[in-house]
């Protein structure tokens, strides 16, 4: 069985050792050591990655007892190696999982709230909750967890060799994981918390560095929060402030006043869209009579197949219901960018616009559908749009 080196000191980051089993996997080799500086995957988080003697590690993971490392070579059991992990991939998850453990206890000693996952990627980590927590709240926990960083409490690994030993200790437990066996770690984090964990973890609270929650979102009746320590953390906050400099330049203002100048922006664009949606629909109007003077009298009913330019479905559509008298038909069409938007409409009369809108579908290789009066479908642009307008006219004037 392989020595867990990671165990005992979270910051041994290499070590002698000897091979002691060697088997080919897919093209790799899974080598177990007599003894190891690599976590494995476990606990929610990555493993440790690196280089034993000439070869290098991908993966550690467990199966059953053994530790295995996943090598691009093979190497010979009995040799004397130096068993070597990266060193800031460790210590950043490492940040992480000590800021979990405190973001965690923050929490579960302000609103009662019980740390139901954890994961840690290698860009992100999230926590989630068994109770929904208001973002004044997350702040108060970010807060705390700030603060408690700051105090640079000792974190240490005690392993208990039963749940007895461990109950005799006293410690107050905010987490004890069900169906350990012997012997039983508990992390405590000096001053505040104390449970179960089989992973290593930073020596002191400000070695966490900062702390930050950067998403709420509701999951499973509770909340996942996404947070960062450490470089993550100050690499995202300097991110978002050459964020706020950008949108802050773009409006000729400082970055305190970003915020509002979008506001500010965003309101002026509302007003102008309402007064452009105003605007066009007073144009409809004259655009709906002159189609209407357009239509061609078949069979007693007012016939209109006409194209128009630069006018989206939605518009086309109500321009289309515009021009409707008490007996009509109307085809719209309207190439606007690279697609070709058409509506199909009728009243007072016994035909049936889906049925119509097949047809159309089928000459200009579209999609869209509808049934009784009104049809509507889109089609990509193409040159050949003038002769079909035409083609539709000639089928309209006869199906009336």
């Amino acid at each position: 069985m392989t020595e867990r080196l990671y165990l005992q000191d979270s910051m041994l980051f290499s070590c002698e050792a000897v091979v002691t089993a060697c088997e080919p996997r897919g093209g790799a080799y899974r080598i177990e050591l007599n003894r190891s500086v690599f976590f494995p995957n476990k606990g929610g988080q990555p493993c440790d990655v690196g280089s034993i003697g000439d070869a290098v590690v991908s993966c550690c993971e467990e199966d059953g007892e053994r530790l295995l490392h996943l090598c691009d070579r093979p190497l010979a059991v009995g040799a004397h190696v130096i068993a070597a992990i990266d060193k800031e991939r460790r210590f950043d998850i490492m940040q992480q999982h000590t800021g979990e453990h405190l973001l965690s206890w923050c929490a579960w000693t302000l609103f009662g709230a019980v740390n139901v996952g954890f994961h840690c990627a290698l860009d992100y980590a999230t926590l989630d909750l068994d109770r929904p927590v208001s973002h004044e709240q997350v702040l108060a926990i970010e807060r705390l967890a700030n603060r408690k960083a700051a105090e640079n409490g000792a974190v240490t690994a005690v392993e208990y060799e039963s749940e007895a030993a461990l109950k005799a200790s006293k410690i107050t437990l905010r987490k004890h994981a069900e169906g350990l066996t012997a012997p039983i770690r508990v992390v405590t984090i000096e001053g505040s918390d104390a449970c179960t964990c089989c992973a290593p973890h930073v020596r002191r609270t400000g070695e966490i560095g900062q702390l930050k929650i950067v998403s709420e979102l509701p999951y499973k009746g509770g909340v996942r929060l996404t947070f960062l320590c450490g470089m993550r953390a100050l690499m995202h906050a300097q991110k978002m402030q050459d964020a706020v400099d950008a949108i802050a330049l773009k409006f000729s203002t400082a970055r305190d006043n970003a915020v509002q100048a979008v506001e500010k922006q965003a309101a002026d664009l509302s007003e102008a869209k309402k007064e452009r949606a105003a605007a066009l629909a007073a144009l409809d109007e004259y655009l709906a009579k002159e189609l209407r003077d357009q239509a061609e009298t078949v069979r007693k009913t007012a016939v209109l197949v006409a194209r128009k330019s630069g006018i989206d479905g939605k518009r086309l559509r109500a321009l289309a219901q515009k021009t409707l008298t008490d007996r009509s038909l109307t085809v719209l069409l309207s190439d606007c960018g690279e697609t070709v938007y058409y509506v199909c409409s009728a009243n007072g009369i016994a035909l049936d616009m889906g049925e119509l809108c097949k047809t159309v579908n089928l000459l200009l290789c579209g999609k869209g559908g509808g049934r009784g009066t009104l049809a509507q479908g889109s089609a990509p642009a193409h040159r050949g749009l003038a002769e079909s307008v035409e083609q539709l006219r000639r089928y309209c004037a006869q199906i009336v």
